[in-house]
């Protein structure tokens, strides 16, 4: 009895060991096939201190690399003064001088021009006002408008093209020509009408708010004047000190004309940025 209860126990025993076995050899195969599939359990997550450091560092670099594109911060407005030389052709466009001028008006002029521009900017784009004003010897050029510009910023330099246009006007008529009746009548004359310009430029960014640059401008006007009243025009003729070819022309006076023509510009200009 002894000997077959000795037995049985140690067959159970046996065949204890052999499940056991056989259960562990069947779950390192299951985790090797895994393996094999392309299959493993997904990694611990990161804390969320970590987490919130790695999106502190990527907005850093994003800010580091918009400063280090151009060598300054953001820009939202800016002003300028500007100064230099403008020459102008009154008609430069057109056939027939009389019939704008009648020889009263010099249609040519250079001297010196000074300006103010102010605007805000978004990016590389700009968008803002530019007044001009140009002294000559004959009569003074009044322009003022907008303009829409584009900036390349490179470093400290920073490279610029504006397109833009507005109201022009003369006044302040000085030549010679326009002595007594004539000068009276023409300082009483609104010549006026319109500019369309396109400009070029280049800046140097001596720190992020304060610039040094030059530009240059070409333009074209397009003038009407209107005509005056018989009785000036006769006023003009009776006048002693024309000729009688000057008292001839005032006829043309009468009625009103036009002149289309151009002006080139040069300036330094001095920026304020904020």
């Amino acid at each position: 009895m002894t000997t077959k209860r000795t037995t049985r126990l140690a067959g159970i025993t046996l065949a204890s060991a052999v499940l056991l076995v056989s259960l562990a050899y069947v779950r390192t195969a299951e985790a090797q096939d895994m393996s094999a599939g392309g299959l493993s359990p997904p990694p611990p997550m990161a804390p969320a201190q970590s987490q919130a450091s790695a999106a502190s560092e990527t907005s850093q670099d994003l800010d580091d690399a918009k400063k280090s594109d151009s060598g300054r911060g953001l820009e939202w407005v800016y002003l300028e003064a500007e100064g230099g030389f403008q020459h102008v052709g009154l008609r430069t466009f057109n056939i027939d001088e009389e019939s704008f001028s009648a020889g009263f008006i010099e249609t040519q002029a250079s001297g010196p021009v000074i300006g103010a521009g102010l605007g805000v900017r978004l990016l590389f784009i700009t968008l803002g006002a530019r007044g001009r004003v140009g002294f000559f010897n004959t009569w003074d050029l009044f322009s003022v408008g907008g303009e829409l510009g584009l900036h390349l910023p490179l470093g400290n330099l920073e490279p610029h093209f504006e397109l833009g246009g507005g109201y022009t006007a003369l006044g302040s008529f000085k030549s010679a020509l326009q002595s007594g009746a004539a000068a009276t009548a023409l300082q009483n004359t609104q010549i006026h009408g319109f500019y369309v310009r396109a400009q070029a430029g280049l800046d140097y960014y001596i720190t992020p708010i304060f610039s040094l640059g030059v530009s240059a401008s070409a333009e074209v006007l397009g003038l009407t004047r209107p005509g005056l009243d018989p009785s000036k025009v006769t006023e003009i003729q009776s006048d002693p000190n024309l000729s009688t070819l000057q008292q001839a022309r005032a006829e043309v006076l009468k009625a009103e004309g036009s002149s289309y023509g151009a002006a080139v510009t040069g300036t330094a200009v001095l920026g304020l940025h904020f």
